[in-house]
């Protein structure tokens, strides 16, 4: 989907908040969610598909509490609108404003000072960009593969905001394979990398397979997943997810040990990975529905 929002408007966001503070934006915020349910159909078409999907569980119904609707649309965007308000924060400097609350973060520090490194998956949930920052914070190497062309105007608003704080990104290029040469240099170098992977990429030669999502049948990429047992390296479930008005919390899940992959297992143990992979979202989706931003079609057009 094109990106949608202007950097005016983002930087207009960063004015209104060093002017008037927490408060009166997240009022502001309210305004902005409002607007891109009326005019962003299918955004609030995607937030709908994914919510009546939480709903279908028992547990993804205890958490939302009552049936969604348009008001539970427009909390879903709010949501996302927070996300972003809370980048805008702490790309400001100010993550000592925010409370962390870890959950299995001990796994990777025991790697760390094993001087290894490991493949961090991750997914549209939260906020990954909360868990970068967290590792610079403990002087962690985390590395983070991104598809810059599908948000770069919001990346070029952040660099705005502070030239000397950079993501250390690996740029993924689906007509290239050179994304997955830095990857290993990277692992091979006792660092972290983190790829999201519940969001299939764009262009015709990307692998996919379909699994149960959330009681529905869902098209996954297979590259992250392949990729770990190719690399041979610790997988670990990576994610920094908000839990309250300035407050996050760090998940790690360990999916997989170190060990490559014999050449004529990967496919099935790939498979076997994505839906360890999938079991531990499908947790967090239904524990935290709001925070899940993946505003489109996931399970395509349903009747």
């Amino acid at each position: 989907m094109a990106e949608r929002g202007t950097p005016a408007a983002l930087r207009f966001g960063a004015w209104f908040h060093e002017t008037f503070g927490r408060r009166p934006t997240q009022g502001l915020l309210w305004a902005i969610a409002v607007y891109f349910q009326l005019f962003h159909r299918a955004v609030a078409r995607g937030s709908r598909q994914y919510l009546d999907r939480i709903w279908s569980s028992p547990a993804g119904r205890r958490s939302l509490g009552n049936p969604p609707g348009r008001l539970m649309v427009l909390r879903h965007i709010h949501s996302f609108a927070m996300s972003i308000y809370d980048r805008i924060v702490v790309w400001g400097g100010a993550l000592d404003s925010y409370r962390v609350d870890h959950d299995g973060s001990e796994k990777i520090f025991e790697i760390a000072e094993q001087g290894r490194g490991a493949l961090l998956l991750g997914a549209h949930l939260g906020s990954y960009e909360m868990l970068w920052f967290l590792s610079r914070e403990y002087d962690l190497a985390v590395n983070v593969v991104v598809y810059y062309q599908n948000a770069q105007r919001i990346n070029e608003f952040f660099d705005s905001i502070s030239p000397d704080v950079h993501v250390r990104a690996i740029s993924l290029d689906p007509n290239s394979v050179r994304a997955a040469f830095e990857i290993k240099a990277c692992i091979d170098r006792g660092e972290f990398v983190v790829i999201l992977a519940d969001r299939v990429g764009p262009g015709p030669g990307v692998r996919a397979a379909d699994a149960t999502f959330l009681g529905r049948s869902a098209r996954f990429p297979m590259g992250p997943f392949l990729l770990a047992g190719t690399l041979g390296c610790p997988v670990l479930m990576a994610l920094c997810i908000r839990t309250g008005i300035a407050r996050y919390q760090t998940v790690l899940r360990p999916l997989r040990g170190a060990g490559r992959i014999p050449r004529g297992e990967r496919t099935k143990r790939a498979q076997e990975l994505m839906g360890q992979y999938i079991s531990v979202l499908e947790t967090y989706c239904e524990r935290y529905p709001l925070e899940w931003f993946n505003f489109f079609e996931f399970w395509g057009a349903e009747s």
